[in-house]
């Protein structure tokens, strides 16, 4: 992602995110109507899982994270799940994973991209 730029967020109910936009991305938000709606999942299983969900409605477990731009709704999910599962796929088991201090686990940025009418993503936890 060579075209990306940031910005640094304010507050929000559960803390901030840099998020990084291609000039794709900033384009195909400026058409949207509603908000995207970006679900920032950390799965603990056997192995640890990050994955960037696009959904049509928040999920009420997800902490908000304020990027800084309305046209990105951000949330956040630690889950958990009963059976050891090494897969991409959808995990049939999947519960909030409970987190006594989360700060620790919130992502420290989100990178977003749009190709081929497809919304792509990434976050992470440490500068880039």
């Amino acid at each position: 992602m060579s075209d990306v730029t940031s910005a640094q967020s304010s507050s929000t109910l559960a803390g901030t995110i840099e998020l990084r936009l291609t000039a794709a991305a900033r384009r195909a938000l400026a058409q949207r109507e509603t908000p995207l709606l970006v679900h920032l999942e950390l799965l603990f299983s056997c192995m640890i899982r990050k994955q960037v969900l696009f959904l049509e409605s928040e999920h009420p477990d997800a902490l908000l994270l304020d990027g800084g731009e309305q046209q990105v709704r951000i949330g956040f999910r630690a889950v958990g799940t009963k059976t050891c599962l090494i897969s991409d796929q959808p995990v049939p088991d999947l519960q909030t994973f409970p987190i006594k201090r989360v700060e620790p686990f919130l992502p420290r940025w989100l990178s977003l991209d749009i190709k081929h009418v497809q919304w792509r993503g990434e976050f992470g936890y440490v500068g880039n």
